[in-house]
């Protein structure tokens, strides 16, 4: 088996689309390619899975510590064959962190893994002084290994020969790969990074980033500079099922709501649920969709709603009936958890920016909050909380970390309105001025509760909140021996 991480000076390297390409060249050659992105991120993390035809898997160190991150590499690994190969991305420059010190960054979790770092450099308006950069990234952390350089944005053949020469007389890192700067962006982007539009052909996209990596880069040279690892005990993954009865845990998937860790799916399927997709933005109702998979609206146990980008179909959703739907549910104590984009759709209304002015749209109003969309980011990043209040979920007392991706905030709503959580790190939905014993202080909450409907802007990683899976089952398990009771 072999392993590498992709990785580069900054965000915008290309290091994305090295990945991707490399990802998908070696599955369209029938290789097992298992990849995998450090987080916090679903958006990669979905296009690489999309190129591999596998799942990803998160690798954070904010939230594994080392010994766990290794534990969950070479567990996901565990069943693949030999000729497996791991292609980890890495997320915005190679040693940048959460701190001056780099903690979190792509670099520690390559030391983590002893994977060797294939680096990304964008190339724009710059030529021997990339020579300097590229020694400045092997010196400044002699102990990293290095397996080349793929130069990004090439201007013309002259352009890369210069920059290729300079490397090769300064550093001894090989150039394996030099990319033409392309007229047109090869994957779609929106704020928070790639977008996912169901409706084109994504595997036209990939096989075009194929295409492009074979084409510019020596992939036997990268294959060959790959590490060999083995894993000597494979066994099947553990099972730990609890319930007497399969749960049928609903989540919504298309392009509005598609922000998932494949960890927290696994998850619930570890504690014995049967997750089934639907669609918000699909022309059949919930039970059309459900009729598929030889279920009614009865059938579900649990409804989990992840992030995406609601503004971008507001109007679509707005004026569904499936809105009906899930308000329904939580009136009937039906556990819900929904998470950024998710908390969006449940609340009153959604003002988003057209143009110059906001327009307005009604969402499915159990919570009786809205939320208005802004240009820039009003939460971004890693985030710590405390639980304040009793919840299904959340133990009270409870500390536990997430994060946040959210260009939207929570407003009017009451004065009185309790959240659930207080961060100690982060921004959540809204900051208020507090008093503690010695000043007035300011202070971000989060996390709001009815019946058994849950929402925050927070999103979690399952494998760093080991109680919110067993919580979320042990409310289903509950909802449908209520529902089997009345019948």
């Amino acid at each position: 088996m072999q392993k590498i991480l992709i990785s580069g000076l900054s965000g915008g390297s290309g290091k994305t689309i090295v990945s991707l390409g490399l990802s998908r060249f070696w599955t369209n050659r029938n290789y097992p390619v298992y990849p995998f992105k450090k987080g916090p991120d679903y958006i990669d993390a979905t296009w690489l899975g999309e190129a591999s035809h596998k799942p990803c898997y998160c690798l954070d160190p904010f939230f594994m510590n080392e010994q766990e991150l290794a534990e969950h590499f070479f567990h996901t690994l565990q069943n693949a064959p030999d000729s497996s190969i791991a292609v980890i991305e890495g997320n915005r420059g190679l040693y940048d962190g959460k701190d001056y010190l780099g903690s979190c960054s792509s670099a520690q979790l390559a030391h983590t893994l002893d994977c060797p770092v294939l680096l990304t450099v964008n190339c724009t308006k710059i030529t021997r002084t990339t020579a300097a950069l590229v020694l400045g990234m092997q010196h400044f952390d002699p102990k990293l290994k290095f397996a080349g350089v793929i130069l990004n944005n090439i201007a013309s053949t002259r352009h890369g020969s210069i920059i290729q020469k300079s490397i090769e007389e300064y550093t001894d890192i090989p150039v394996l790969g030099i990319i033409p700067r392309q007229k047109i962006n090869p994957i779609p982007e929106r704020h928070l990074g790639l977008c996912l539009d169901k409706t084109k052909d994504r595997e036209i996209i990939l096989n075009e980033m194929a295409k492009l990596i074979a084409e510019n880069t020596d992939t036997d040279k990268i294959l060959a500079s790959m590490q060999s690892f083995e894993i000597t005990q494979k066994k099947d993954q553990e099972h730990l099922t609890i319930l007497g009865k399969p749960l049928h845990i609903a989540y919504l998937y298309d392009d509005a709501f598609w922000f998932y860790y494949q960890e927290n799916f696994d998850a619930f399927k570890k504690l014995g649920a049967v997750l089934i997709p639907l669609s918000i933005l699909s022309p059949q109702s919930f039970a059309e969709q459900l009729q598929t998979h030889n279920l009614t609206e009865e059938d579900i146990d649990g409804l989990y709603i992840g992030g995406g980008y609601p503004e971008l179909f507001a109007k679509e959703i707005s004026v569904s009936s499936k809105l009906t739907d899930i308000k329904n549910w939580a009136e009937q104590n039906m556990p819900v958890y929904a998470e950024c984009g998710g908390f969006m759709l449940l609340a009153k209304q959604l003002h988003f920016l057209e143009g110059d002015e906001y327009k307005t749209y009604p969402m499915a109003g159990i919570f009786d909050i809205e939320t208005k969309f802004f240009n820039t980011p009003q939460g971004l990043g890693y985030t710590e909380m405390q639980t304040l209040l009793p919840n299904p979920y959340h133990p009270q007392g409870s500390t536990w970390k997430g994060h946040e991706f959210h260009f939207s905030t929570a407003i009017n709503f009451s004065d009185k309105q309790k959240f659930l959580f207080e961060l100690t790190k982060g921004r959540g939905m809204v900051e208020k001025e507090t008093q503690d014993k010695e000043q007035k202080k300011k202070t971000c909450f989060d996390g709001l509760l009815y019946k058994n409907c849950f929402a925050s802007y927070t999103h979690l990683y399952a494998p760093a909140v080991p109680h919110f899976a067993q919580n979320f089952i042990k409310k289903a398990q509950e909802y449908q021996q209520k529902k089997e009771r009345k019948q």
